[in-house]
């Protein structure tokens, strides 16, 4: 191994060499050697309450960003341009492009990860009070302006991204190491908890006309900047010993580009980039069809927010299907549930009830139940897609590996949904001019059923077979 560069004094920003990766460890506390395994909580609920706010405040502007494409709706924009501002979210699926500079360059008198956390959560916090200001002139006109919208909240989802990327790595020291367990739960408990405050939070707020959508935005920022200033003033970050220290960052961009070439990743690339071109019906679309047709656009906030549990309780049950050599089974064991939930949607979009007098229980009964459905078996593959990320990647460069894999699933769910917004207004013909009278959303959810049953018998057989492969196949030599 080559000699590691020495650990600077001072203030001043520089990148940390060294040739491989090793994990960032904290010293446990004294313990019982029966117990070192276990969980010990004592001493660390500040470091989960902490963990637990900065998740939670990066999910606030997640949840806006969903909210936005109902008030597009309402504006009566086409479902091309919400696919236009669905582009904001992909911040989240490219971090890997950037994540080696989060975790190379730092400033050691700040801290490894509060010197990227730190500006991030004040530069959002910022934004939101300018958008306070700004938001009903892009919103609230005769024709919302979709392309700066889109920009707005793609600079606060790189910004999000990139806050993920330094949290993610403090979790690692901020917590015991039998206790780092912790930190996937803080994740998803808050990070869900966010979404939920921005997103349904805001709406029965603006329902009840407590707030407008300006005076929440200013909230908001206003609570990014205090929290992120009494966190950077009262959190102590622990210094990174020499041993520890980082990779270089043209070490870690060669890693990618080394598992990017191994055969068994290049198969899985594959699959990843295809196993939810059914789902965008589901997933995004459907939501707004609903909203199109007379359901209240708070309505369906009420209803995902009783959904939002079943996010963080099914990968705890689904461990039992998910620990062992052959976690995507369950993924393929209810990938056709996910096919006939696509059909099931539409036949419920076409079923709407074209008045709320008297409200239709039964309806939204079904809503609700079809839901908790698609939640359950969407969530049973993302656990099991994760439990596969963690079984084949490398332990040499598990951090680089895991994050690369994640970046090339997410992506797999990013693009559909942009493409199907597209498609359903390209594929709408209304009024008299029209040969066929056709509306896209039920073209391409016919379109979206037979691409989902063609992918599961085509490509099930190489979901079985990548996880045959040794793990010695996944590795870098």
């Amino acid at each position: 191994m080559a000699p590691k560069n020495k650990v600077a004094e001072g203030g001043s920003l520089r990148q940390r060499g060294g040739d491989k990766k090793k994990p960032e460890t904290k010293e446990p506390a004294p313990q019982d050697p029966e117990d070192e395994d276990k969980s010990n909580l004592q001493g660390e609920w500040g470091s989960i309450l902490i963990l637990l706010v900065l998740y939670t405040l990066q999910g606030l502007p997640m949840g806006l960003s969903g909210v936005i494409p109902m008030m597009l709706k309402e504006r009566g924009v086409s479902f091309s341009d919400v696919g236009f501002f669905s582009l904001n979210t992909w911040p989240f699926s490219l971090k890997i492009l950037w994540a080696p500079i989060v975790d190379t360059w730092y400033i050691a008198r700040v801290g490894r990860r509060k010197s990227w956390m730190v500006p991030c959560q004040l530069a959002i916090g910022a934004m939101m009070l300018w958008m306070s200001t700004s938001v009903d002139g892009l919103l609230y006109t005769d024709k919302p302006r979709i392309v700066e919208l889109t920009v707005i909240f793609l600079a606060l989802y790189f910004l999000c991204a990139t806050q993920d990327i330094a949290v993610d790595g403090w979790a690692l020291t901020m917590l015991r190491p039998e206790n780092v367990g912790w930190a996937a739960t803080c994740n998803a408990a808050g990070q869900t908890f966010g979404y939920a405050i921005g997103f349904t939070g805001y709406m029965m707020l603006e329902q009840m006309k407590v707030v407008t959508l300006a005076q929440f935005m200013f909230a908001l920022g206003a609570m990014f900047i205090v929290v992120t200033i009494l966190v950077a003033l009262f959190k102590t970050e622990n210094p990174v010993p020499p041993e520890d220290e980082p990779e270089d960052i043209v070490t870690s961009y060669r890693h990618m580009i080394s598992i990017l070439k191994l055969r068994p990743v290049q198969t899985l690339i594959v699959i990843l980039a295809t196993w939810k071109m059914a789902f965008p019906i589901t997933d995004a679309v459907a939501p707004l069809k609903f909203q199109e047709y007379g359901i209240p656009k708070e309505h369906l906030a009420y209803l995902t927010s009783l959904i939002m549990p079943i996010y963080i309780l099914v990968p705890v049950f689904a461990t039992k299907w998910t620990t062992g050599t052959t976690p995507l089974n369950i993924a393929m064991a209810v990938y056709p549930c996910r096919v006939a939930l696509v059909a099931i949607t539409a036949a419920l979009a076409y079923l709407t009830p074209s008045s709320l007098e008297p409200f239709p229980w039964a309806y939204y009964g079904a809503l609700l139940v079809f839901g908790v459905v698609g939640a359950v078996v969407s969530e049973l593959v993302f656990t099991a897609q994760m439990a596969f990320f963690a079984r084949v990647s490398d332990p040499a460069y598990g951090g680089t590996y895991m994050t690369l894999l994640n970046t090339l699933g997410n992506l797999g769910g990013k693009w559909p949904p942009t493409v199907t917004f597209y498609l359903v207004d390209a594929l709408t013909c209304k009024g008299a001019t029209c040969a066929m009278q056709a509306d896209g959303f039920y073209v391409v959810s016919a379109f979206c059923t037979v691409v989902g049953l063609v992918w599961y018998a085509l490509g099930s057989p190489f979901v079985h077979r990548i996880q045959q492969q040794k793990l010695d196949d996944w590795k870098i030599r």
